[in-house]
């Protein structure tokens, strides 16, 4: 909680790295919710996390769902303090994931699969889940990766379902834009 509270500098710059809805594929898309929070601030105590908090890092956060079918995306990206420590937040991602709060949903199962780095990204994680809620079951992709000094994360649900193939090139994008 309070990693969103006060004045933020670079929230903005922040959010201008992220994805807009015009970027994702298949459009229609609109923004339902966007935040920031100081990066290192959330969940336990790391050694990456401290120094990501102590460079004044912001992390940036967008949800989007499509305006003509049940699709939704999120896309978040965390500026580490360098290359290691975005390694190191990559293999904790899996424990750390931003939970959706406006979705009731009831996690079926999960594991975490083998994906292929997309372009800009030197490692990955991949999860897909299995979930259920008052429109049926539905399938999520989450899929994570160092970028430089960045964490790239993308999570991806709805119907047409999601392929990783999509997944990697959503996260190759949002790798382009910050790096370009």
């Amino acid at each position: 909680m309070t990693a969103q509270l006060g004045r933020k500098a670079g929230k903005g710059e922040a959010l201008a790295g992220l994805l807009s809805g015009s970027d994702l594929p298949d459009g229609p898309w609109r923004v339902v919710d966007q935040r920031t929070w100081r990066t290192g601030k959330v969940g336990p105590a790391t050694a990456w996390g401290e120094r990501a908090r102590q460079a004044g890092s912001i992390t940036a956060w967008r949800s989007f769902s499509h305006q003509t079918a049940p699709r939704w995306a999120w896309i978040q990206v965390m500026p580490m303090a360098s290359e290691e420590d975005a390694g190191a937040a990559l293999a904790e991602v899996g424990e750390r994931a931003l939970a959706n709060l406006r979705f009731t949903v009831r996690l079926v199962s999960q594991r975490d699969v083998l994906v292929e780095p997309f372009a800009g990204a030197t490692a990955v994680w991949a999860r897909l889940q299995h979930t259920e809620g008052r429109d049926g079951p539905d399938v999520v992709l989450m899929l994570a990766g160092a970028v430089s000094h960045w964490l790239v994360i993308v999570c991806l649900s709805g119907s047409p379902a999601w392929d990783w193939q999509s997944a990697s090139a959503l996260a190759a994008l949002q790798a382009a834009r910050l790096s370009g």
